[in-house]
């Protein structure tokens, strides 16, 4: 007689599944618990406040220092607009007559924004 066969989902099986789930879910907490992790960053009270964006808008944010003043307009509206609209042309520019070089100068410019875009805020001067 194989003692296999004789087992059942419910209980055998459930109740060793669920002694498994509990040995993990005690093994974490207990690691968890002994190697706390800090939360956050340290704050230091005595240092000038900077603000910063958070990373998405890091990009928009090292756009806006290049054009200060009346030009912030520019910066502000024109290039993500700009940006925005080259890239949902991107479809429509090649039409297939010419082979793949308006496509492939489209996404080249992509390339070369999405470039400019993530060396400027390594440029925090």
């Amino acid at each position: 007689m194989d003692t296999e066969k004789d087992k059942k989902f419910y209980p055998d099986y459930l109740v060793e599944v669920l002694f498994v789930v509990l040995a993990i879910a005690m093994a974490t907490a207990i690691l968890a618990m002994s190697f706390p992790k800090e939360m956050g960053r340290r704050i230091s009270f005595s240092a000038a406040f900077r603000p910063r964006p958070e990373w998405f808008f890091l990009w928009f944010f090292e756009i806006l220092r290049y054009f200060p003043g009346n030009f912030a307009f520019i910066g502000a509206v024109v290039l993500p607009i700009i940006f925005i609209v080259t890239l949902a042309m991107i479809p429509f520019i090649d039409d297939g007559k010419n082979g793949r070089i308006k496509a492939a100068a489209a996404i080249g410019f992509i390339y070369f924004v999405f470039i400019l875009f993530t060396i400027l805020p390594a440029l925090d001067y």
